[in-house]
């Protein structure tokens, strides 16, 4: 059996959605990255799933543990310059 991988489209340039682009280059699950956030296992899907919606945006340490995680710079995460993307 052949597998297929298909790269990940970029929703919009949200904070939430650029976590989700990463995450999914990086073929993590949510679960995978909520554990190694080390974020208990009842609300653990939920939360990365608030994140990557937009309907929360993780605080600066949490950002910064989230972009070591996905091995991406933070500032890709965290703050997009529109005039010089880093990634």
């Amino acid at each position: 059996m052949k597998l297929m991988y298909s790269r990940p489209i970029l929703r919009d340039l949200s904070q939430g959605s650029r976590i989700a682009f990463v995450r999914q280059l990086r073929l993590k699950s949510q679960d995978e990255v909520a554990k190694e956030l080390g974020i208990d296992s009842y609300t653990r899907r939920r939360t990365v799933t608030r994140y990557e919606k937009g309907d929360r945006n993780p605080l600066e340490k949490r950002a910064r543990k989230i972009a070591e995680i996905l091995d991406v710079n933070y500032q890709a995460i965290k703050v997009y310059d529109y005039k010089e993307p880093l990634e």
